[in-house]
């Protein structure tokens, strides 16, 4: 077929000119063509404008900017490789806002191992000094005050609000990175239910919502109908505009706990569970159609004991709230949510009742919540290190806090990193204790590469801690060392080489004292006067009263 390009030609000129004639038509925004009534829509009708909401008035926060503050904090943070000394002095900026009792609440991870503290209002430069309260690591949260009353002037506290819907809108107030002044973000409940804390490990429900959480804004308040529904406390790194906030059952819990002034922290689940999906488990632990739960399959030590709760246990319920063999239960409309949550709302020596299936009979069990102690313990803050050297070895205990040394805590030594996943606590074995490391000397030649190493057996007896290691290794007074790994690797040293060598090391490689302050009650008299400095107490900071600028 031949085409006419004159045909061609003068269609696309038709075209063109059309084209010009409707981008003349279309009128600016807000206005309509001249001399025409817009009666129904047309190809040159004006689109309407979308109109513009006002954050603020939406969610009832004019007036409530004046209680958002930036806090500046300096920190010294503990080195776990050498426990003996402190990182260099570093820096961290966050927000936080006024509630009743002229205090400020922020997150933990903002004052965590903090020496000095700043606080400032929106809309001036002036700068006060803040002291700490009371802190609660686990579920990231902390008060502060500030003693000069001139900082309160003009201050309006923040109020608590109620745990919002899904899809409500919510806004996040802060100072993130970008700019100095009050930053206001919109966004929208997404999401509800238990994660990781990320600044100490721990379980706990959190609130997503779809507006970004960058550097700076943690600490902010949540708003929503001009009331505080959460804190931002985290982002997800792999994604956009996702951010999670704590809300405001874990605040008010956290709030309520620490009105003798400490912080307790959140009750465990008395056991380790297994789902029960499964239709043939069920009918081996003689459920009834109707009957959901989840199988109880260990159990810490100190609750072995007292009998309360067997191994193949099924937990129907806990304080009448009926468990689904997924471990979920009913939390609001249409929504569930893990079990866990109905433990971590109550307070530690709170009562909380179980039912549960055992040999076929349905029982009620009244326990009285507490916390565990875990092999290897979650990360701690706000003190020093343990660890004893002898003869060019430190000895730490396994913790979450010298994992984290090797960049990430589940980046460390395969071994350890179990450990602290899998470990359970027992009457053989409170702590790991871990070689982290041997200071060249020639006392311990070819040993000075290894490092970072579970020690299992000290003279051939196994040890349950580091204060049993101490004490081994004290008791001998000649003959040798002989230490066995988790790998079944031995170092074997003279003792009475290492006593006399230390001393040398340690002042080579400047190191104050052979153990930490919370093993002084270890220091065997005066055997090694050398090295068996008397413990003093840790300096206190006392607070500065003064206001700063």
């Amino acid at each position: 077929m031949r085409i006419k390009w004159q045909n061609v030609l003068l269609t696309a000129a038709a075209v063109l000119v059309v084209s010009s004639a409707w981008a003349r038509t279309i009128p600016e925004p807000g206005k309509t063509t001249p001399g025409k009534e817009q009666t129904s829509p047309s190809a040159t009708a004006v689109l309407p404008a979308k109109p513009v909401t006002n954050i603020a008035k939406k969610h009832s926060i004019n007036g409530l900017k004046n209680s958002i503050v930036k806090i500046f904090a300096m920190c010294s943070n503990p080195n776990y490789y050498q426990p003996w000394q402190n990182y260099g002095q570093s820096s961290a900026v966050g927000s936080g806002f006024v509630i009743e009792g002229n205090r400020i609440l922020t997150n933990a991870h903002i004052v965590a191992n903090q020496t000095f503290m700043l606080v400032r209002k929106p809309g001036t430069q002036k700068k006060y000094i803040a002291q700490l309260e009371v802190v609660g690591h686990e579920c990231d949260l902390a008060i502060l005050t500030v003693k000069d009353p001139e900082f309160f002037k003009g201050i309006k506290p923040l109020k608590l609000g109620d745990l919002p819907d899904l899809q409500s809108s919510v806004i996040v107030l802060g100072f993130p990175i970008g700019g100095d002044n009050i930053s206001v973000t919109e966004g929208v409940i997404s999401r509800i239910e238990p994660i990781v804390y990320s600044h100490s490990g721990r379980r706990l429900l959190a609130v997503q919502i779809d507006a970004a959480i960058n550097p700076g804004n943690s600490g902010g308040p949540v708003i929503h109908d001009g009331e505080v529904v959460g804190v931002a406390f985290q982002g997800l790194s792999q994604a956009q505009s996702i951010g999670f906030m704590i809300p405001v059952p874990v605040i008010k819990h956290f709030l309520n706990d620490v009105k003798d002034g400490t912080f307790h922290g959140f009750p465990d689940v008395p056991f380790d569970y297994s789902e029960m999906e499964n239709p043939d488990i069920r009918k081996w632990a003689g459920m009834k159609p109707e009957q959901t739960g989840i199988i109880i399959r260990s159990l810490p030590p100190q609750v072995k004991e007292t009998g309360e709760f067997k191994v193949n246990d099924v937990v129907l319920a806990i304080d009448g709230v009926k468990i689904d063999n997924n471990a979920t239960v009913h939390f609001r409309n249409g929504e569930v949510i893990f079990f866990g949550h109905l433990v971590w709302r109550k307070f530690v020596g709170d009562k909380c009742t179980f039912t549960i299936l055992r040999n076929g009979k349905q029982i009620d069990v009244v326990y009285k919540l507490c916390k565990f102690k875990r092999l290897v313990p979650n990360r701690v803050f706000d003190r020093l290190p343990t660890y004893y050297f002898v003869g060019g070895m430190l000895f730490v205990p396994l913790t979450i806090n010298y994992l984290d040394a090797f960049g990430k805590w589940y980046k460390g030594p395969f071994d350890l990193v179990y450990m602290a996943i899998h470990g359970k606590i027992s009457k053989v074995r409170k702590q790991v204790v871990v070689l982290s490391m041997v200071l060249a000397d020639q006392v311990n030649v070819g040993y000075q590469d290894i490092g970072a190493l579970a020690v299992t057996k000290v003279d051939g007896k196994k040890i349950k801690d580091l204060r049993e290691l101490i004490s081994i290794i004290q008791a001998q007074k000649t003959g040798y060392v002989i230490l066995e790994m988790h790998n079944k690797m031995k170092v074997v040293l003279d003792i009475d080489k290492l006593r006399k060598a230390t001393p040398e090391i340690m002042k080579r490689y400047r190191i104050p004292r052979d153990r930490s302050q919370d093993l002084a009650d270890t220091i065997p008299g005066k055997e090694n006067p050398q090295i068996m400095k008397a413990a003093t107490k840790p300096q206190v900071m006392k607070p500065v009263e003064a206001s700063a600028k």
